[in-house]
């Protein structure tokens, strides 16, 4: 009897173990379907960040660089000096005017917004002098003109020099001369 006893307290608590982890079972399914979305989560907002291009042009002694940020709509074009950092062609994007009404032969006044540039290219003349190739558009009498120019600015941000070429001038659509009427071949009437 003693024995039956034993064999009926085992087969309790072997069911009350089981129905302690069928309880336990969806708390564990819960916990593990939470850090999984969590997880999701973390992973759906780092997926669609974009890469940052940043390319650097140092000066010979390394105390200057040229930072150019690619990685927006428009190049930012950044110098950076010690810690002084001055953001090129932004604020004093009108200092090339005067060299842009020289290249299309009309006033300054007649130029109307300029649109930042676009990075091509960039070389250190000495460590204190940087030349800056760049693209840009300029509004010249209700028209906007692509241009490429070269420009030399110093240490501090200054444009000392500029170089303006202008893009050609878009094609002039020729007009489409009518078709004229061919000899039909064997189709319809003849009269």
């Amino acid at each position: 009897m003693q024995r039956s006893r034993k064999w009926i307290f085992t087969i309790f608590r072997r069911l009350s173990v089981r129905q302690y982890a069928l309880y336990s079972l969806p708390v564990f399914l819960i916990f593990m379907k939470a850090s999984c979305l969590i997880c999701l989560l973390f992973l759906g907002l780092l997926a669609p960040a974009p890469a940052v291009e940043i390319l650097q042009v140092p000066s010979p002694d390394n105390s200057n660089s040229l930072m150019i940020d690619k990685s927006g709509r428009r190049d930012v074009l950044q110098l950076r000096t010690g810690v002084k950092v001055v953001r090129l062609f932004y604020d004093d994007i009108d200092a090339l005017k005067p060299y842009l009404a020289r290249s299309f032969g009309v006033p300054v006044a007649k130029l109307g917004k300029i649109t930042l540039p676009t990075y091509k290219s960039a070389k250190w003349l000495s460590n204190a002098q940087l030349q800056i190739v760049c693209a840009g558009a300029v509004n010249v009498a209700d028209t906007e003109r692509e241009f490429d120019f070269t420009a030399v600015v110093d240490s501090s941000g200054k444009l000392l020099d500029a170089t303006i070429v202008k893009a050609p001038p878009p094609p002039k659509p020729t007009p489409k001369q009518k078709a004229t009427p061919g000899k039909s071949k064997g189709r319809g009437r003849n009269d």
